[in-house]
């Protein structure tokens, strides 16, 4: 049997807004967050859904994807995965 090991990813964040769902009218919901100072997170690799050069998107419960800014830049998170052997280029 195969062993699932758990990787994860250090990054300050702040949360930007929630993507909720869709509407009847096919719309998109979205509730944003207040501002707020950035903060240390250890980030579970199989929630992160895509990097942009400013938001990580994530996986949330109840099928919803939270955004948030982080410091630093794309090429931080790139070299933290090519250690781990995470990113195909």
């Amino acid at each position: 049997m195969k062993e699932h090991i758990m990787k994860y990813i250090v990054a300050r964040i702040r949360p930007r807004h929630v993507h909720l769902g869709y509407d009847e009218q096919g719309e998109l919901r979205t509730k944003k967050f207040e501002p707020r100072e950035f903060v240390e997170k250890v980030i579970k690799i199989d929630r992160i859904l895509s990097f942009t050069e400013d938001h990580i998107f994530i996986a949330c419960p109840h099928e919803t994807v939270q955004v948030w800014d982080y410091e630093g830049d794309l090429s931080q998170f790139k070299e933290q995965l090519r250690a781990e052997n995470l990113l195909i280029e």
